[in-house]
């Protein structure tokens, strides 16, 4: 063994996002050498809190935007239940995965008939993908 050079090892990962794990690496004899860099993303579970704050947004933009009272009515009939639900601390998810997707199939509707529905359209996706997670099973089952 004294006097037989190692064979040199190196391995090199690149353009990789890893999301809440750490990678390790060991050289099984010899001197180890590692070293790391990049962006480590995590992301922190939603609370009821965070998500009622989501919908609070959303319920911003639908009354400011310029829809009929009709359509108005129908999204927030929708949203407020939503919203009220998810700021329980028993939250039934499934009935707030459900008035969520009668958000989303109105926002749709309203983004291919008016105007005005396109941006609110934005706005929606954005919320719904944010609390998608949090939503879990019932996200899923809905489709968003």
């Amino acid at each position: 063994m004294f006097g037989k050079k190692q064979p040199s090892q190196s391995q090199n990962i690149s353009n990789t996002t890893t999301t809440g794990s750490v990678i390790q690496q060991a050289q099984a004899e010899g001197d180890i050498q590692q070293s790391q860099s990049g962006k480590l993303e995590t992301q922190q579970e939603m609370t009821n809190t965070d998500v009622v704050k989501q919908l609070e947004i959303l319920e911003i933009a639908v009354k400011a935007a310029a829809l009929t009272h009709e359509a108005k009515d129908e999204l927030l009939d929708y949203l407020r239940p939503a919203k009220r639900e998810a700021g329980k601390e028993e939250v039934n998810k499934e009935l707030v995965g459900q008035n969520l997707k009668q958000v989303s199939e109105t926002l749709k509707n309203l983004k291919d008939t008016t105007e005005a529905g396109k941006s609110l359209w934005q706005t929606g996706q954005e919320v719904l993908k944010a609390v998608a997670p949090w939503l879990g099973v019932a996200a899923k089952l809905r489709g968003f």
